[in-house]
């Protein structure tokens, strides 16, 4: 057997932008955690009669994909569960509050069309006309009839490119918008009537975007008027930022999707280098459920030391936790080797550190925060960017990790993968005797 043949299938387990989305995946290869909220958000569901609106905020990478697809299996036979993925049907650089009440209003009417749901026409009708408004105000489509599947089509296409870009620029989208979410509220209010089954849409990919962004779509009351339950997944640096504190007023519940923790804090929550068990041990259980898959010959393929290495240095993040695995894979097949050991997790944490870009102004406040375990509201401006939060940009860019200790109370950590870096600005920096 060549080693390429032998390094494959261990390689293509670990696969860092894919989250566990099938009901097999999450059955063969999800690992439960102490702070996942799909049982307080299953709970939550339950107690609200009224249309209720949740944040869940995480890193990227941090699993919250994953944890919404298991919320979504677990409560399909009780709601009418809508999935939107924000990252496939629009453009990262094109977003906004407008395109996302398009693509709910779109996803929402082809529900009704896929699962006849025996609403009145009239009730479909008056959504798509405010859809086809929506189109015929493009500046390239003609002012003809289309039928659905062309007012659809395009609509997508215009979505892509950004509604409020691509529209003529006298057009005011915003009275479209509340009338069509005037008109998804009819739809929503008679198929619950109907099928005696509330209505749970999840909105995922949103947390992938930039702060201000991010900032300027969730501070739209638009986002909460639909007449049925939702969940943002946001990102962590929104949730945190001083700025978001009114606007994630309008929400029932903001929750957090912590990472395990590969350190302890002490009492007063601050950072020490006491390795957390509990932590580690569900990151072990990440790795090993996923080998265990390929049978015996893969037991033991990362030596100990060299797997406590992946597990710290992924401070608990688990896309950062499969790249690393992966790309040990990598450097063990590039060596020849038959086993990932410490020397392979060694290259394996460097090749993957190369990925973060710190400036000077991130030291001080990585200095702080690993002192701490707190953030601070410092900024700094740049000519690009303006004057912003640093730990905004820190939380965003996973330069700085969130976690809670065993009372839920969340503390922070400069990301294990850039301590050392640390280390050398601090030992540059400090006072000479």
């Amino acid at each position: 057997m060549s080693n390429t043949s032998f390094w494959k299938p261990a390689y293509q387990l670990f696969k860092p932008e894919e989250p566990l989305t099938t009901a097999e995946d999450l059955k063969n290869f999800y690992v439960q955690r102490a702070n996942s909220p799909v049982e307080n958000l299953i709970t939550f569901l339950d107690m609200e009669d009224d249309p209720a609106k949740f944040l869940l905020a995480g890193h990227r990478g941090g699993g919250k994909t994953t944890e919404l697809r298991r919320l979504e299996q677990n409560l399909n036979s009780k709601y009418t569960v809508i999935w939107i993925d924000t990252v496939t049907a629009l453009e990262q650089y094109n977003i906004g509050y407008a395109e996302v009440v398009v693509l709910i209003g779109i996803k929402i009417f082809e529900k009704v069309i896929q699962q006849e749901w025996g609403l009145k026409d009239d009730l479909l009708n008056d959504l798509l006309e405010s859809l086809k408004t929506v189109v015929y105000q493009d500046e390239d489509a003609e002012n003809t009839g289309l039928e659905v599947p062309e007012i659809i089509k395009k609509l997508g296409v215009i979505l892509k490119q950004g509604v409020t870009r691509k529209v003529t620029k006298t057009y005011n989208i915003r009275p479209q918008l509340s009338k069509i979410i005037e008109r998804v509220n009819a739809i929503i209010e008679a198929a619950e009537k109907r099928n005696k089954q509330k209505l749970l849409v999840i909105v995922d990919g949103l947390d992938r975007h930039d702060q201000v962004t991010a900032l300027e779509m969730f501070a739209s009351p638009l986002l909460t008027q639909l007449s049925c339950h939702i969940i943002y997944a946001i990102p962590i640096s929104l949730r945190y930022s001083p700025s978001f504190r009114q606007p994630m007023e309008s929400f029932q519940k903001c929750l957090d999707l912590t990472n395990p923790p590969v350190f302890e804090c002490d009492e007063n929550l601050c950072p020490t280098t006491i390795p957390n068990q509990v932590g580690r041990d569900i990151l072990n259980s990440v790795i090993n459920k996923r080998l265990a898959s390929l049978g015996v010959a893969y037991k033991g393929l990362f030596n100990p030391d060299a797997l406590e290495l992946i597990m710290e240095k992924s401070g608990g993040v688990m896309r950062d936790l499969v790249r690393l695995a992966r790309t040990a894979c990598e450097v063990s097949l590039r060596l020849d080797l038959i086993y990932v050991d410490l020397d392979v997790a060694k290259e394996a944490v460097q090749e993957v550190r190369r990925e973060y870009n710190l400036s000077d102004y991130h030291f001080p406040e990585l200095d702080k925060v690993h002192r701490t375990g707190c953030l601070t509201t410092n900024t700094h401006s740049l000519p690009n960017k303006g004057q912003f939060v640093i730990c905004d940009e820190l939380l965003q860019n996973k330069f700085v990790l969130g976690y809670y200790n065993g009372s839920k109370k969340s503390w922070f950590d400069v990301n294990p993968i850039l301590l050392e870096d640390l280390q050398r600005w601090q030992a540059a920096n400090s006072p000479q005797k």
